[in-house]
């Protein structure tokens, strides 16, 4: 009988380093999700009235905002918010729950057969149309981010491309 001894295990590949993996560290859709939040927070805030500089009565610098966001960052910087909170789960699912709801009385109100299709295109053009503030665009984005995932057909498109992006550089 012939037995054959492993003295040495195969040696393992390695692998040469890419480009691709976790750009950002161990940040994940939620942590991407409370920094996208924090900045609409930080961007559409109003600054204190007086906001002047330190011997203007105004407070000092403390009150001053650097950059305000306008309404189309503040629209698009809540709906990759509201992606990655779809993305992220647990604590950041609730606003996507509210949104649905609010769509249900649009699809399932005295509206006939809407659809989500249809609450979907109501929000493009409202904000294709309005001027909004710069919060109101935050909470409309946010609420696309959900309508527009759960609808699907080209209105997922812009989905599709934030998480491909997210994914791209390792958040998801």
């Amino acid at each position: 009988m012939i037995m054959e001894i492993l003295l040495a295990a195969p040696a393992a590949p390695v692998a040469p380093p890419t480009i691709g993996g976790k750009i950002l560290g161990t940040v994940g859709a939620g942590g991407i999700a409370l920094a996208l939040t924090a900045a609409l927070v930080a961007g559409i805030r109003q600054p204190k009235a007086g906001g002047g500089g330190k011997g203007e009565g105004g407070g000092g610098a403390r009150t001053a905002l650097r950059h305000r966001l306008t309404s189309d960052q503040a629209l698009w910087t809540a709906f990759c918010a509201g992606t990655l909170y779809a993305a992220a789960g647990a604590f950041w699912s609730a606003p996507e729950q509210v949104s649905m709801s609010l769509a249900q009385v649009i699809t399932d109100g005295g509206f006939g057969s809407a659809g989500l299709g249809g609450v979907a295109l109501l929000c493009g053009i409202w904000v294709a149309l309005r001027k909004l503030a710069p919060w109101k665009a935050a909470f409309m984005g946010i609420f696309m981010a959900t309508i527009w995932a759960a609808a699907g057909g080209i209105w997922g498109i812009p989905k599709y491309l934030i998480m491909a992006g997210a994914h791209a550089v390792g958040i998801v």
